[in-house]
């Protein structure tokens, strides 16, 4: 027992909360959406109203911050490990980064 201890995060990567706007470019070539809840040197959460295939490539831009130091987004070809429903039209995904792009 943790006596108010929050559990241990199975991830095994500090995850960095963020609310940064995100494009999803899925395996159709199509763009999508959303926002960037949190990120790690393994992952990110988004939240969208894209709902992706299981194990889909997708690649992913996402913005930085309009107050942060960095001036260029971040891309990486990430691949869906979890989509869920947060209500009728949003959904989180969690996203493993497989690759940085240039």
């Amino acid at each position: 027992m943790q006596h108010g201890l929050p559990a241990p995060d199975a991830r095994g990567a500090l995850r960095v909360p963020l609310d940064c706007k995100v494009r999803l470019r899925g395996i159709d070539g199509r763009s999508y959406y959303g926002v960037c809840a949190d990120l790690s040197v393994t992952g990110l959460t988004v939240r969208t109203m894209f709902v992706p295939q299981e194990d889909e490539l997708l690649d992913v831009c996402v913005l930085p911050p309009p107050q942060g130091g960095r001036t260029q987004p971040l891309s990486a070809r990430a691949r869906v490990v979890r989509c869920h429903a947060i209500d009728d039209e949003l959904f989180e995904l969690g996203l493993a980064i497989e690759e940085i792009l240039g």
